[in-house]
């Protein structure tokens, strides 16, 4: 008798300590699929060149392209057919062809954001709702969390048991819920990271498909 009053009292007090997935905050609940996906804390010194294949609406080629980071110093270096070029910190350097400068360093914020997440929600000065929900997606619920920023509105889709980050989307005006949807599948790893292999995006207020990033390789 003893012991089942000590075993129900230890069941009690850990069942009070235990929060549910849901009253977690959502930058609670961002770190553990930072736990996923970044285990070592490797990604803000990550150095390395993904390999990266797209697959375009019909009539449309594919391509391959090479994008390089060395996050520590802010540098990336960016190679397709016809273009290469190098950012680093707040200067570029062109190798051939052409590009205008606002836009090389939009194009680094925009692969060494989209590549480096969820990592990259743990940035200074992003704002993370706390409130987390749950919403079904191609039939599996998922965990969401929302991040508002000054121009759009991300919603990040996380696996509820491993906290693998499966989805995002945003709207650039979220009142019309005009944006896009990217579904992530697979996953690439290298020295610990978990990197989605394939991202698929389509327009939010339509079924439009606009592409497929294949990352083919990590060197």
């Amino acid at each position: 008798m003893r012991f089942l009053f000590s075993f129900i009292f230890i069941i009690s007090i850990f069942s009070c300590n235990t929060k549910s997935d849901l009253e977690l905050t959502g930058n609670e609940l961002i770190k553990k699929s930072i736990e996923f996906h970044d285990p070592k804390d490797q990604w803000k010194n990550f150095k390395g060149t993904l390999v990266i294949q797209d697959s375009l609406p019909a009539g449309r080629d594919s391509r391959f392209y090479e994008v390089s980071f060395e996050n520590n110093l802010s540098k990336m270096v960016y190679r397709i057919e016809g273009l290469h070029y190098l950012v680093w910190n707040d200067s570029i350097q062109v190798f051939e062809g052409e590009i205008e400068a606002e836009r090389a360093f939009r194009m680094r914020n925009y692969y060494t954001y989209l590549w480096g997440l969820p990592m990259k929600l743990q940035d200074p000065g992003t704002q993370i709702d706390d409130k987390v929900t749950q919403e079904e997606l191609n039939g599996k619920s998922y965990l969401v969390v929302r991040v508002p920023y000054e121009k759009d509105v991300w919603y990040f889709y996380l696996d509820p048991q491993t906290y693998a980050m499966e989805a995002y989307k945003f709207y650039q005006d979220e009142e019309t819920k005009k944006g896009e949807i990217i579904y992530l599948d697979g996953l690439t790893e290298h020295n610990g990271l978990k990197i989605p292999t394939n991202r698929s995006w389509y327009r939010t207020e339509t079924p439009e498909f606009l592409g497929t990033d294949m990352l083919l390789e990590i060197k």
